[in-house]
């Protein structure tokens, strides 16, 4: 599907309306651009970003390796894509975060690759043109800045517009760009930052590319200077992006120096801070460039010491990662001297656009970094009877318990379980599992849940009879022996509902067992003991000797898991506290029921220019909201008010009559009618989660605007 315009700038065919920026305008200094939206769109909910960042130094300057800013493979825009769309294969990736890229020679092949690779992906490109250096020094003019609105063009054979971009496989509804208030005629350009917003998820997307003017001193700045001009564009990155509840930022910001970026490290973790993984590598290269270089009077590379490398690329996430990784096999380490490569150098004729030889895999002198962000569950099943409530198979004597703590799976202790299609955890890396489940009195050792392996589960969490205990394990061998690293913590009486947790974290080499919220219990489980259970996971049972064993007997609900290890704050707030309303399931809706907007777009624009615009006067109000027990009735309390004229009475008013939604169950999805608008107003929203004794934290704000009489 075709989105990208000849000239380079994301087009998108329906745009949705931008979701509110909590925290104000950007710096004054800085220029804002954004895309107005309308008010159709999903809901949106916490995805897994799985992304990556990379200067592709796609129109870099220099001709051969010894000229400033050579960039290998510049004139082959299809080596490029070769490099991006193998990482995004290998690393299933579904973000793509872009430096230095051309709109029309990248972005444009790019999308066609990608959606070649995967016929059932839709993948959508935004960019941000930047200003390159030679486009805008005049040095005959000194003090005369020529601003090309548009961004530089690429140069060559290369065309569109230079720029940084993002790609994603999802749909763009609504964009920002954010211009540096840097200077120009300087060594390096002007660029900005870029921030998209994608239909269905909750985190925003931005990039950025970030100059430091280490080159202009002390010719044209003093150091003072260029480190202020860094600095002011770091604090306007951490202006945009601190504006967003939820956001995911990569780029090549230029510093190896990383005190320099200390107000992103306060908004966001940074992908590369720790290993994920025994063996796993932290604080990777992202830079190669040649050191010690000496080269002849056509600029052929006589001798040089080596390749020096450095860390100036960083991929940051409120959410915080489950995995980050540089591949540094794909950036450019060739040896171009002149002994091994006599065409590199400037006397080659210049009908001979690339004369110097970079390695195969060589796509750029940076590194991809990539990573995926801590998102939403690998299963949730709420297993309440529901017909949306179980996504798996009932086996045995398992039926539906509509009446028992809100809707639960019962399982008679014999043969009942309910099993998904396949693994959904890997037992060798990092994951979380959890449940709330009532063991009947008198039952025998049951199982909440398990992973089969071929002859035992691979991890099990359980009820352990002999002497009242709940157990949370990870076997060291697959095999008909019991051998197994365990975490385990005295049981409450039987029948009574417990919430259990289970914590694999394999970097720490640990399992940990969680009752009601609370950390009991942690054993070691080293990298030698760990293997892969690759069958199938199951509610219900575990597998010991190759066959089904220790049936529950009793109740289970709300299992999930995870494919990172939660917090001790996560697992309390799943436990027992109540969360406020996200992006997903809250809409408005007109008077017949029908969703008109997601209704929790953030916008960059408190006077309403591009909100989106609701199609009734009188719309609905809805939010889906959660009780951490399943048997407690939950519902919501709206606030509404008006953006255009403040002194306008408050339709909704939170905590006041009229401002509580319906009541469900557990878990569902509640709504309040709006009383009628004012035609053409702009108008914000918000809502907070309530049991009648406590309340949540209050959501994010949400914006629209009335239609017009």
């Amino acid at each position: 599907m075709r989105r990208i315009a000849a000239h380079g700038l994301h087009v998108l065919a329906t745009v949705l309306a931008a979701v509110v920026l909590l925290a104000g305008q950007a710096a004054p200094a800085a220029a804002v651009t954004t895309v107005p939206g309308d008010a159709a769109g999903t809901a949106a909910t916490r995805e897994t970003v799985r992304a990556m960042t990379w200067n592709i130094c796609g129109e870099a300057g220099g001709r051969v390796a010894s000229d400033t800013g050579y960039c290998p493979y510049r004139n082959v825009p299809g080596k490029k894509i070769e490099g991006i769309a193998r990482i995004v294969k290998e690393q299933g990736l579904n973000t793509v975060m872009l430096q230095e890229v051309c709109s029309v020679s990248h972005l444009v092949p790019l999308e066609a690759k990608l959606e070649a690779d995967d016929p059932d992906s839709d993948w959508t490109f935004a960019l941000a043109g930047g200003t390159r250096p030679d486009d805008t020094y005049q040095p005959d003019k000194p003090g005369v800045e020529f601003i090309d609105t548009e961004g530089s063009k690429c140069r060559g054979s290369l065309s569109g517009t230079l720029g940084v971009a993002i790609g994603v496989k999802g749909r763009i509804t609504w964009k920002t760009e954010t211009d540096f208030a840097t200077p120009l005629g300087l060594a390096m350009g002007r660029g900005s930052v870029l921030c998209v917003e994608v239909a269905g998820w909750e985190n925003h997307v931005c990039t950025t590319h970030v100059s430091n003017f280490a080159a202009d001193v002390p010719k044209r700045l003093t150091q003072a200077q260029a480190d202020q001009y860094y600095d002011d564009q770091i604090a306007t990155v951490a202006d945009v992006v601190g504006k967003f509840p939820s956001v995911v930022l990569g780029g090549d910001l230029n510093t190896r120096l990383q005190d320099r970026l200390q107000p992103l490290h306060l908004l966001m973790s940074e992908c590369d801070q720790q290993a994920y993984d025994p063996g796993d590598a932290s604080d990777e290269p992202t830079k190669f460039t040649r050191d010690g270089v000496t080269k002849d009077a056509d600029g052929g590379i006589l001798s040089y010491a080596g390749y020096t490398s450095s860390k100036i690329d960083y991929l940051f996430a409120t959410g915080g990662f489950t995995g980050c990784d540089s591949r540094t096999d794909f950036a450019d380490k060739a040896d171009y001297r002149l002994s091994l490569q006599p065409a590199c150098t400037k006397a080659t004729p210049s009908t001979v656009p690339d004369p110097c030889e970079p390695d195969a895999t060589g796509y750029s002198d940076h590194t991809p970094l990539y990573g995926s962000t801590q998102g939403g569950g690998k299963l949730s099943w709420r297993l309440d009877g529901s017909p949306d409530g179980f996504g798996g198979t009932l086996t045995g004597g398992a039926s539906w318990a509509p009446g028992e703590h809100g809707g639960a799976l019962a399982l008679d202790g014999s043969t009942g379980a309910a099993t998904a299609a396949g693994p959904v955890v890997d037992t060798t890396r990092s994951f979380t599992v959890s449940a709330w489940a009532k063991v009947d009195p008198g039952a025998g050792t049951s199982v909440v849940l398990s992973q089969d392996g071929k002859m035992i589960s691979g991890m099990m969490l359980w009820y352990n009879a002999s002497d009242s205990t709940w157990r949370f394990a990870l076997p060291k061998v697959d095999s008909t022996t019991w051998s197994v690293d365990q975490a385990m913590a005295p049981a409450a009486p039987t029948g009574t509902w417990t919430h259990l947790t289970g914590v694999h974290d394999a970097a720490a080499g640990t399992v940990s067992l969680y009752v009601d919220g609370v950390k009991k219990a942690t054993a070691a489980h080293v990298e030698s003991d760990r293997w892969a259970a690759t069958g199938r996971f199951v509610v219900g049972r575990d597998k010991v000797k190759g066959v089904g064993n220790a049936y529950l007997d009793g109740f289970v609900q709300r299992v999930a898991a995870f494919d990172y290890p939660l917090r001790d704050d996560q697992i309390a707030s799943y436990a027992g506290r109540l969360t406020a309303p996200t992006g997903r399931g809250t809409a408005l809706r007109d008077v017949a029921g029908e969703p008109l907007s997601q209704g929790c777009h953030q916008n960059l624009d408190p006077f309403g220019a591009d909100y989106g615009t609701a199609t009734t006067l009188t719309p609905t109000l809805t939010a889906t909201v959660t009780h951490p027990d399943p048997s407690r009735e939950v519902w919501a309390e709206f606030s509404l008010w008006d953006n255009t004229d403040r002194t306008q009475p408050q339709p909704i008013t939170m905590g006041e009559a009229g401002s509580a939604g319906t009541r469900v169950r557990g878990q569902g999805t509640v709504s309040v009618p709006v009383p009628r608008l004012i035609p053409g107003h702009a108008y914000g929203w918000r809502v907070r989660t309530t049991d009648g004794t406590t309340t949540s934290p209050i959501s994010t704000n949400c914006h629209f605007r009335a239609p017009a009489a």
